[in-house]
Parts: C-alpha cells; sequence; structure tokens
C-alpha cells in the first residue's frame, strides 16, 4: 500500500488534471445550455425561476445553476468558473468516499478508496463535460457517509450532515438524491435485521430539514408553473415525480422521442460501467461476486460485523437505473464512490494475503493489458488522429510511457506496484487528453468560436443574430442571449436601418444569397458535433467529409 506522502502526491496530481481541464471549453449540448442557463440567471437576477433562453425551464433542478450562477457573480464569466462548484463537489464526493470506508474497514481501505474512485476515467469526464452529475455524486456519497456514522455513534450533528447531503443531492438532480441513500441503508439494515432502526423517529427530523432545505425551490416551482394552468404542467409534480420516476414509467414529458435503441437497453449500464470505471472494473466484479455470494451464503443475512450499505446501495440503484426508458452513461456514476469502496477492499484482501500469490500474478497480467490498451488509445488519439505538434507535450508523453514501462516491467506483484501504475497511467493519459485531445477537438464547435469572436469585438446585441443554426455556446460565450430569425426577410426587416452579422450554415448561407442579401465579409467554420465521435472523424483522411460549415456573416449595410 502507499505511504501517506504518496497519496498526497497522487492526490494533488489527479487534482492538478481536473483543474486544467477546467480551463477547457463547455461542450455542446447539456453543458453548454447549463452554463449559459446560469449566466442568464445572473444576468436577470431571479433565482427562484429558472429560465432557459428567456422561456420557462424544468428539465433539471437549480442547484447548478444557483452555484454556477453565484460563481459567475464572484469570479466573472469563464470556463473554469462554471466549472468550479462542480469541482469542489467531486472533491467533497472523494473525501468522503474516504471517510466512509475508512468508517467501515480502515484506513487503508478508505485511502485506496478514494484513490480508486478519484482516477476512474468516470472522474475525469465530469469534471470536464460539468453537468448535475458532479454535483449529484458528491452529495450522495457525503450524505451515505454521515448517515453511516450516525448509526455508529448516534451523534446528532452526523444525522443532520447526512440530511444535508440528500438536500443538495435532491436540490441537484431530483428524488434520486433521497432513493439512493434509502436504498444503500434499507438493504443494510434488512440483511441485518435492525428493523428499529428503520423505523428511528430521528429520520422524521432529517426530512424535516431536507424538506426546509429544498423548500425555496418547491415554492419557486409553484410560483413558476403551478400557479399557472395554462402552461400545462405541474412544476411540484414534475419535480417530486415525473423527473426520476417518470423516467421508470415512460411518463417524463422531456424525454427524447427519437432515442436510440441502446438507450431502452437494459444492460446498457453494464458496459457503460466497464469504460467509465477504468482501469478498475475487473477488480470490482470481483469485490462484487464475493460480497453477493457471502450475502446468498448467508440466506440474506449478515453479521453485526458485516456491511451491506456498499453492494446494497450499487445493487439496488443500478437495477432502478437500468430499468429507466431513458439512459446515458454519466447517469450511473452516482455508485461509483461505492463502487471504489468495494473495490478497494477486495484488492487489499487479495494483495495482503500471502496464500493468493497466483490471483495477485494474474491481476498484475491483467491489469499490464488493460494499461497497454489504455495507452494504445491515447497514443491513437494523439499520434495518429490529432498529432501532437509540441514539443513540451511530446516530452510529457514520453516520459508517462516510460514511467508506465519501467513500473509494469519492475519484477514485483505488489500492491504498491499495482497501484502506482494503475494511477500514473490514468494521470497521464488524462493529462494528455485535457491538454491536447479535448482543445483540439473542441475547436471543431463553431458555435464557440463565433460566440468569442462577437463578445471580443463587442458587437451590440440588436446587430448579432442566428439563422437555421445556432447554440446554447454561441449564447454562452457571446454572454447573451442571441435571437433568431425565422427567414431572410425578418432580416431585412429587422436590420435594414443598420449593420448585421448573422450566424448561420450552409442553407441559411444559400438562403440569404437567393435574396439578395450579400455580406460583405465572411468567417467560416469547420463544425462537428464533438460529443457523437465517429471513427471516419478520428481519420485524418476521412475527416472533412465528415464536417460541416458554419458561417458567420457580416452585412456593413441592409438597405437604406
Amino acid at each position: 500500500m502507499l505511504s501517506k506522502t504518496q497519496s498526497y502526491f497522487f492526490f494533488a496530481a489527479i487534482i492538478a488534471v481536473y483543474i486544467i481541464s477546467g480551463f477547457i471549453d463547455v461542450m455542446d449540448v447539456d453543458a453548454a445550455q447549463y452554463a449559459s442557463i446560469a449566466r442568464e440567471m445572473l444576468e436577470r437576477g431571479d433565482y427562484l425561476h429558472v429560465t432557459n433562453r428567456y422561456q420557462d425551464y424544468l428539465d433539471k433542478p437549480p442547484l447548478l445553476f444557483w452555484l454556477s450562477a453565484l460563481s459567475f457573480k464572484i469570479f466573472g464569466i469563464s470556463n473554469f468558473v462554471y466549472k468550479l462548484p462542480s469541482l469542489l463537489f467531486a472533491l467533497l464526493g472523494i473525501f468522503s468516499t474516504y471517510k466512509l470506508g475508512k468508517l467501515l474497514y480502515s484506513e487503508k481501505t478508505g485511502i485506496l478508496s478514494a484513490l480508486i474512485f478519484a482516477s476512474c476515467q468516470a472522474m475525469f469526464l465530469i469534471t470536464n463535460d460539468v453537468r448535475t452529475d458532479t454535483i449529484l455524486t458528491g452529495a450522495i456519497i457525503l450524505s451515505i457517509w454521515n448517515i453511516a456514522a450516525y448509526n455508529q455513534s448516534g451523534k446528532w450533528i452526523s444525522i443532520l450532515a447526512g440530511f444535508v447531503g440528500i438536500a443538495l443531492a435532491m436540490l441537484a438532480k431530483g428524488p434520486i438524491g433521497l432513493m439512493a441513500p434509502a436504498l444503500a441503508f434499507g438493504s443494510h439494515f434488512i440483511l441485518r435485521r435492525e428493523w428499529k432502526s428503520i423505523f428511528r423517529w430521528q429520520w422524521i427530523v432529517g426530512l424535516l430539514v431536507v424538506i426546509i432545505l429544498i423548500s425555496p425551490m418547491l415554492m419557486g416551482l409553484y410560483q413558476q408553473f403551478d400557479l399557472h394552468p395554462e402552461k400545462g404542467i405541474s412544476g411540484v409534480r414534475f419535480y417530486l415525480w415525473d423527473q426520476s420516476f417518470g423516467r421508470l414509467t415512460g411518463d417524463n414529458p422531456f424525454i427524447n422521442s427519437q432515442q436510440k435503441p441502446q438507450d431502452t437497453d437494459p444492460f446498457f449500464f453494464v458496459h457503460s460501467f466497464l469504460w467509465a470505471f477504468l482501469p478498475w472494473s475487473l477488480f470490482f466484479i470481483f469485490g462484487y461476486w464475493q460480497k453477493l455470494k457471502r450475502i446468498f451464503l448467508s440466506r440474506f443475512k449478515l453479521n453485526e460485523t458485516e456491511e451491506a450499505i456498499t453492494i446494497g446501495g450499487f445493487t439496488l440503484v443500478f437495477i432502478a437505473m437500468s430499468l429507466s426508458d431513458y439512459k446515458l452513461p454519466h447517469y450511473i456514476f452516482i455508485v461509483f464512490p461505492l463502487a471504489a469502496i468495494i473495490s478497494a477492499d477486495y484488492l487489499l484482501r487479495i494483495f495482503e494475503n500471502s496464500e493468493k500469490k497466483k490471483l495477485q500474478h494474474i491481476f498484475s497480467v491483467v491489469q499490464s493489458i488493460t494499461i497497454a490498451l489504455v495507452w494504445l488509445v491515447i497514443l491513437v488519439l494523439c499520434v495518429y488522429s490529432f498529432p501532437i505538434k509540441s514539443l513540451l507535450l511530446w516530452v510529457s508523453l514520453i516520459l508517462f510511457l516510460t514511467l508506465n514501462t519501467y513500473f509494469i516491467v519492475i519484477k514485483s506483484e505488489t500492491l504498491q506496484k499495482f497501484i502506482v501504475v494503475s494511477l500514473v497511467t490514468m494521470i497521464g493519459a488524462n493529462f494528455i487528453l485535457s491538454t491536447h485531445f479535448y482543445p483540439t477537438l473542441l475547436s471543431y464547435q463553431s458555435n464557440v468560436a463565433a460566440g468569442r469572436f462577437i463578445e471580443s469585438k463587442n458587437i451590440p446585441n440588436e446587430q448579432f443574430v442566428c439563422y437555421i443554426s445556432g447554440g446554447h455556446s454561441l449564447d454562452f460565450y457571446s454572454k447573451r442571449i442571441v435571437p433568431w430569425i425565422q427567414s431572410p426577410q425578418e432580416l431585412n426587416d429587422k436590420m435594414q436601418h443598420g449593420k448585421a452579422w448573422v450566424f448561420t450554415n450552409e442553407e441559411g448561407k444559400r438562403n440569404l444569397e437567393k435574396e439578395n442579401l450579400l455580406p460583405d465579409s465572411v468567417i467560416t467554420y469547420s463544425d462537428y458535433k464533438v460529443t457523437m465521435l465517429s471513427l471516419p472523424f478520428l481519420k485524418p483522411a476521412e475527416r472533412e467529409k465528415m464536417l460541416k460549415k458554419k458561417y458567420l456573416l457580416r452585412f456593413q449595410k441592409i438597405n437604406s
């Protein structure tokens, strides 16, 4: 196992990569939309009623928007400032994972659990492409740790902190914030036959804390929707039922009717978990199976020294998510802290058992193969797909590869070597992704480039419009809600007494030219939907065929 100094070093290195990712542009659609909503909230000065492009918005609870708007108010509007609150919740989640692992098992388990959780690929993703799930994950594991601490110590500060965590999770993404801890502790109490624990009166006090903390949001929803029946939807009902449980029943009005087939695949989260929990996925499977087998052998009755918080919380939430009619990979990330604790406990049991030498060897070989595959992907992306041009990045890549090779070839199969190889790989791979791959990939977001140009040139609001094409990142980076026009004639009518800037696509440019609206200046952008990567796009020879053209057109004068 790593020393404290070594552990602190790796935590610092992981956090450094998170911070670097904080400066990367936000991605369309979700992250850009949430950043734009937060900026709009700050602009409007109304924090109870959430709007998107000045229209009612209901799909997500407001905590991410509140925190990001506050962050904007304090530090100004930028990529990092938008992501900062979520980064802090990610760090809170890592600390809470450590505390829960330590509480349930040992100090070693706590440290290793936190390292596993912090270094899995999912955490590097959700501290970069920031959505509501980063805050949700941190708040849920905060609540589980503190309620588990209360269950052992009976201290009121723990139960209050636990239910504050539940309230924050509910403010981040709805009732799943209450459901996840309830499933974790419900299964724990049932398997240990602690019936009295289920009916503690203290839970009522905790629920009152939750109601008090989420009441501003409920009041805002009631004022914005329920007091206006003509809007045809109850904001309070949507929040308490449709948003979460409606995904299970199919009643959620925001579920996209054009879902991909895999969205309803009951095994969708299985393969999502396998890649998102890398490089620890295999060891979680073994650890999970050992815990599950113990429950079956005990005929679903554990003794007072055993816990079911981790396996119960993971399993029941995983099943509930898998039954949903709508799935995205990041939905399942909320169980990763529990998966990290299960993995850490199992790895310590195997590598600290002198009779498990054969299994240790097998695990070391398998992990070496996993590491090699991770680096193969990085080399394909950063040498073939988007060749690195910076000498400093080449030196960094070679240094990480050399370190990995050195640690792999050392004739040792200790847990320390196993952990170091895995951590160096994930830190190095994501450092290269964050400093080269993502910035290069996101250069194909034309909305971002156009928005930055408009903001840098101080183009007045009334002179800039979208036609046919636009997006939330255009709003965010131009620091305004960009109006849309529906026809060339509308541009002619709207802008006939002055200059005009129009962001559009190839169809829009042709339509304007047909109406004899000829720009005096044209800025052309190559555009690609970066969240939908495809193999042809990653091949340099075929990439041009995958790109679409977007335009920023300047009309010096429209009519006289």
